[in-house]
């Protein structure tokens, strides 16, 4: 085991291989891949989409007992906000042999194409994760977490500051495995739909 200083000065006892290969955790709320190839397949052309992960280390509550091994993580997504934003536009910059290049919408290495706005996307990850107890009995506990999220979707320039989008958050993926008889660490993959409400 390894000895670390975490956070708040608390020390834990982390192991050092993650995850137990015959662990089996029973995943809710992640979306069947074919449904989100049906997603993709179903859009406009105003539709618009992005995907991002979310990794953390959960602490389980002081009140509650040590973890021997995790049963289910249960998560959902709820969305508490959005806003259409004015951004900067890279409108030229000079090439290494100092060649100007100009132009209205100029790429990065991503392919990403800044228009002057952005649809920002605010939400929270609700989740809950079901283990035993590292007691005899080996009761089943459960432990509530709420990790808050903001991303972005680029969106087209003449978009006006008001506008609404529907916004339909995915699971993709769920990955979750104990650190330490204190500690979770969890990542969630999530793919975020937003469609213009006309």
């Amino acid at each position: 085991m390894l000895n670390c200083d975490y956070t708040g000065n608390t020390s834990y006892k982390f192991y050092n291989k993650c995850c137990v290969e015959n662990e089996s955790i029973n995943m809710i709320g992640q979306y069947p891949a074919n449904k989100i190839e049906k997603v993709l397949s179903c859009f406009t052309d105003t539709d618009k989409w992005t995907e991002f992960f979310l990794p953390e280390i959960v602490d389980i509550p002081t009140q509650k007992p040590d973890i021997e091994g995790i049963v289910e993580v249960n998560s959902c997504i709820e969305i508490i906000s959005q806003r259409v934003i004015k951004t900067p536009v890279v409108t030229g910059y000079t090439s290494s042999n100092s060649t100007p290049i100009l132009g209205e919408n100029i790429p990065n290495a991503e392919c990403t194409n800044l228009t002057g706005r952005k649809l920002i996307i605010e939400g929270i990850l609700k989740q809950k994760i079901i283990y035993t107890a590292a007691v005899d009995e080996q009761s089943l506990h459960s432990a509530h977490f709420d990790i808050p999220f903001s991303t972005f979707i680029i969106i087209e320039k003449d978009t006006p500051l008001s506008q609404k989008f529907r916004i339909t958050p995915y699971i993709e993926d769920i990955f979750a495995c104990k650190l330490s008889e204190r500690s979770v660490f969890k990542n969630t993959t999530i793919f975020i739909k937003a469609s213009r409400i006309c």
